[in-house]
């Protein structure tokens, strides 16, 4: 499947299983690839774990989780194409280049040796990369060389996944609310949330018993974050990720989850608003025709229809085919009543 053109902030839809949380995926693994534990942290977006001493772990990732048919991902990102391909090998060993105990060595060489090991390419240009998964009872293992001067790997942009298994910690979001207060930003999360609920007027942290909170300030009562509702929640989550990461590619599946339909247009004016703001790309997945209809009037709202742009994901017996709709083109549908999920 091959979706062209994408914009700085894309929403895709169809039906089940067309593969929506797989572009996603996609996308994620690509940016991530280097990561000796990509593969686990994919899984636990999906909200489940896999046992490490088996493959199952990248298994799930192939077609029809066929191993010796090769995974290929094809990128253009800063003009220029790139490509990663994921392939099964029998004969690679690793070697113990890692500085732990041999006894440990010892269990990711036997299982490279009674199963396999994971080998991916990738290419960029003149720049390429090479190596090798391993995996084993303590963990994963990457060994890898690029065509770089001392082996020097290429920078990728950040990329951040959110879904609704993926949690932000208390310590983390109260982290982030503490560095903008001392920037003498936290006013800037407030005038979002007020899209979400208007008597919203603070954000804060109080200890107490040794436990910090964040609490939100609504109508003079002080909140505790997690009794505020899905929504809030989900909104600063979505703000702070795009604040804390400037420049970065943040991916959103199921975007709608936690929103009242009514908000759905307000929501996307914060998104565009913020992602602007700190020059991120969005790339988000929905099942809703009403969030579809928010997203575009809210980017149109805001003047970002031009950055807006819409995929349809369908499934016949030999492919998957995306349709793409500009924001004027998806105007014209919706006005006429089309369905467009």
């Amino acid at each position: 499947m091959t979706l062209s053109d994408l914009r700085p902030v894309t929403l895709i839809s169809g039906k089940n299983n067309v593969g929506k949380s797989s572009i996603l995926e996609g996308i994620f693994l690509f940016f991530d690839h280097i990561s000796p534990d990509s593969f686990m942290k994919i899984s636990q977006f999906r909200g489940g774990t896999f046992p490490l001493h088996t493959v199952s772990l990248w298994e799930t990732f192939f077609y029809k989780m066929d191993a010796d048919n090769p995974l290929r991902l094809s990128v253009t990102y800063n003009g220029e194409n790139a490509s990663l391909e994921y392939k099964k090998d029998n004969s690679y060993i690793p070697a113990n280049d890692y500085n732990v105990p041999m006894d440990v060595m010892n269990q990711f060489i036997s299982y490279a040796k009674s199963a396999y090991t994971l080998k991916f390419s990738y290419h960029k240009g003149q720049y390429s990369e090479n190596g090798h998964f391993s995996i084993g009872t303590q963990g994963m293992i990457r060994n890898a060389t690029s065509s770089l001067e001392n082996n020097q790997f290429e920078n990728f942009p950040l990329i951040r996944f959110i879904n609704a298994t993926v949690i932000m910690s208390d310590s983390t979001l109260i982290d982030w609310v503490g560095k903008l207060e001392l920037q003498g930003n936290k006013d800037k999360i407030i005038e979002m949330l007020k899209y979400m609920d208007p008597s919203i007027s603070d954000i804060c942290t109080i200890s107490m018993d040794g436990r910090v909170q964040l609490y939100i300030r609504s109508d003079k009562n002080l909140i505790p974050l997690k009794l505020a509702g899905d929504g809030v929640n989900k909104l600063l989550y979505i703000i702070l990720a795009i604040i804390e990461s400037p420049n970065s590619v943040i991916l959103i599946d199921e975007v709608e989850t936690g929103f009242h339909y009514s908000m759905y247009k307000n929501l996307w004016e914060v998104i565009g608003r913020v992602a602007q703001k700190y020059h991120c790309q969005i790339i988000a997945t929905t099942h809703s025709y009403e969030c579809i209809v928010g997203a575009s009037e809210g980017m149109k709202q805001i003047g970002l229809s031009e950055d807006f742009c819409y995929y349809r994901i369908e499934r016949n017996e030999q492919e998957n085919i995306a349709y793409r709709f500009s924001n004027d083109v998806l105007q014209t549908a919706l006005s006429v009543d089309m369905e467009v999920r």
